[in-house]
């Protein structure tokens, strides 16, 4: 497998993954009317959105599209952030998210960023420790927000970009 950028041809296969991988990753986290609830035409709507956002990366795996990533800015300065990680459940414990996350911390570091942060859902405790494996840390800090009427805690996470990353 190789990694490329995304372009616009690829929104209608990342949100079909985003929802498959989303609704595998979070059963028994949230309710199943919530995953349920997700339109696969408005999830393509939004990745068409977000991959025309100049300041949004999104990285693909090829030949199959069987994972992606996708990263930006955080809103704090010299920091980026991973906004997104999913790999297709067929397709775990093949490296092919330590490949990506590989790729978009470089991205991230050879745009300038210092340090990247990302947030997890409360509970998924496979991605909690891929990230603590590849030298993320726990900062302490949570958020609430609503998903579908849904009041969801999630867990942000920090990194020094160049140092101390073991994917």
């Amino acid at each position: 497998m190789q990694i490329r950028t995304a372009t616009e041809a690829d929104a209608s296969a990342i949100a079909r993954l985003h929802l498959s991988s989303y609704r595998t990753a979070y059963r028994g986290l949230l309710p199943d009317g919530v995953l349920a609830a997700y339109d696969p035409a408005e999830r393509e709507h939004r990745w068409l959105e977000r991959l025309n956002d100049p300041s949004r990366t999104t990285f693909v795996t090829t030949p199959a599209l069987v994972a992606f990533a996708e990263i930006g800015p955080s809103g704090v300065p010299l920091t980026g952030e991973l906004l997104a990680l999913h790999v297709a459940s067929s397709h775990w414990r093949q490296g092919l998210g330590r490949a990506l996350h590989s790729h978009a911390l470089k991205a991230l570091t050879g745009r300038g960023f210092e340090s990247a942060t990302l947030w997890v859902l409360d509970g998924n405790q496979c991605a909690c420790a891929f990230y603590e494996a590849a030298g993320w840390t726990f900062t302490g800090e949570t958020r609430r927000r609503l998903l579908r009427g849904t009041a969801v805690h999630e867990l942000r996470y920090h990194c020094e970009l160049g140092r101390n990353l073991r994917m």
